[in-house]
């Protein structure tokens, strides 16, 4: 009997890998905010922190915008992180503080 060996899975390599497909997936970039935003935002975090009122924070995590309402327990700013009771994002992802 004649072995095919590899030849029989040839035409599976015509499709694209998954790897590829995942690449195609919608990727939401980090926003970019303007000067006058990221000092509104960080004035509100800062009260937020010195009142402990809960703060309404919209971020982007995994390519998706997520919602999060929360206590801020620490500003770490060198590392420009927001740490939150129940988590920490990065001032980077921060889309809208409210």
């Amino acid at each position: 009997m004649y072995d095919r060996g590899m030849k029989k899975w040839r035409p599976f390599n015509a499709v694209a890998p998954s790897y590829e497909l995942k690449k195609r997936e919608v990727h939401i970039p980090l926003p970019s905010l303007l000067d006058d935003e990221l000092l509104e935002y960080e004035e509100i975090l800062k009260a937020s922190l010195y009142t402990h009122t809960p703060v309404k924070i919209t971020f982007i995590e995994n390519d998706q915008v997520k919602e999060l309402a929360d206590y801020v327990i620490k500003l770490d700013p060198i590392k420009k992180d927001v740490i939150l009771k129940t988590k920490k994002i990065n001032f980077r992802q921060i889309v809208k503080v409210k």
